[in-house]
């Protein structure tokens, strides 16, 4: 059964433009509805597994959202104490709650911490007023230090910050100033994201409308570039295509994903992945309650892949990590992969180290059609 657990909380100060993850406005009510429901959906979970009589030892625990920290920190402590009844620790486990700079407090840090949560991750994603306002964000710059303060003062060390490129209007001098305002911070870990235009948000609507324009592929690719050097050049190592640490900060949890470990999901459009299946729970926050006030487990879709798929997995998340993947991945003591990675050896944009294939600096900024031209080198 999975070590790691992933827990989702919809519930947001305000729906971001470019965000296209389950999440709706904080609600008191519905939250207190959902909250109960999300109890109900552990115990059930758990007395369906093998370990129903007896409690999930966790390596990992990543409360997710939304906006974890929306709730009042009355809610917090009931989800964590529902957390503890299920749930056993790793004596190293890693326990991660998302939090967003506005919604953070010493009684709701106080709450966590009693949790057992030992790394938070605030979604920053920009030092710059206006970047922040065409980005929806419900946070003025000034208050993701104060957030950073606020962790330390708590005694919370191992913090991370989420950053944005890519942004409309962005210029290379703000993004480099956002990552130096955020490396001042002194982080342990930070991830540097490509904003995308993903259908159905408000992101989407205005670009296709005209009324915003995208920055030019070159501009992305130089502020990736950008990023990746100021990092390191601050001591953080790229271990995964959007994602720095210092050493030992890694994300544990999200490391077990691009490593195909398993995991389960609790709560509103969460996933999971036990013994090659996956499934995953109905999108719809009403839906999720219902089923759950039914006694039903809110499963919307499961699939169980073939072997072909798994190899398939096995580069696309293995190759966005710095590990990258064995050579002997290719069942075939690694010689077909080394023939279908030929020509990307060449050109500079992947390499073997240690009897591993991973992308190159360049390789990295150029990873989605690397991944494509490999896979169908060995016709996956």
């Amino acid at each position: 059964m999975a070590c790691s657990v992933y827990i989702h909380i919809p519930f947001c100060l305000k729906k971001c433009v470019y965000c296209d993850f389950v999440s709706v406005p904080f609600d008191g009510v519905l939250s207190d509805r959902y909250l109960a429901a999300l109890g109900r959906e552990l115990s059930l979970s758990l007395s369906l597994s093998a370990r129903g009589k007896s409690k999930m030892r966790l390596k990992t625990l990543f409360v997710g959202g939304g906006t974890p920290t929306a709730l009042s920190a009355w809610q917090l402590k009931g989800l964590f104490d529902s957390i503890g009844r299920g749930f056993d620790f790793y004596p190293d486990a890693e326990v991660t709650v998302e939090a967003n700079p506005a919604t953070l407090d010493e009684e709701k840090l106080g709450v966590l911490l009693q949790g057992g949560v030992n790394r938070i991750s605030i979604g920053a994603q920009s030092f710059d007023a206006e970047e922040l306002k065409l980005l929806g964000r419900a946070h003025r710059p000034g208050e993701i230090s104060d957030a950073v303060e606020l962790c330390r003062a708590a005694g919370l060390e191992n913090i991370g910050l989420d950053l944005i490129y890519g942004i409309p209007g962005q210029k290379m001098q703000t993004w480099l100033q956002t990552l130096k305002s955020a490396l001042e911070l002194g982080p342990r870990h930070i991830s540097a994201y490509e904003l995308t235009v993903e259908e159905k948000t408000g992101l989407w609507d205005l670009v296709r409308g005209g009324a915003l324009e995208m920055p030019s592929e070159d501009d992305v690719l130089s502020m990736s570039g950008a990023a990746q050097e100021a990092l390191e050049a601050a001591g953080f190592v790229r271990y995964e295509v959007s994602n720095y640490a210092i050493a030992g900060f890694e994300c544990r949890h999200n490391l077990n994903y691009w490593r195909r470990g398993e995991y389960l999901g609790l709560g509103v459009a969460a996933h999971s992945f036990s013994d090659g299946r996956r499934w995953s729970n109905t999108c719809s926050v009403l839906e999720y309650i219902a089923a759950i006030e039914a006694g039903e487990l809110p499963v919307a879709g499961a699939e169980t892949l073939t072997k072909d798929e798994q190899r398939r997995e096995v580069f696309l998340l293995g190759l966005r990590t710095g590990e990258g993947v064995p050579l002997a991945a290719d069942g075939a003591g690694g010689a077909a992969l080394e023939r279908a990675a030929a020509e990307l050896i060449a050109e500079g944009l992947l390499e073997v180290r240690r009897g591993r294939l991973s992308a190159t600096r360049r390789g990295f900024h150029l990873l989605d059609s690397v991944i494509f031209r490999l896979l169908a080198g060995l016709s996956l």
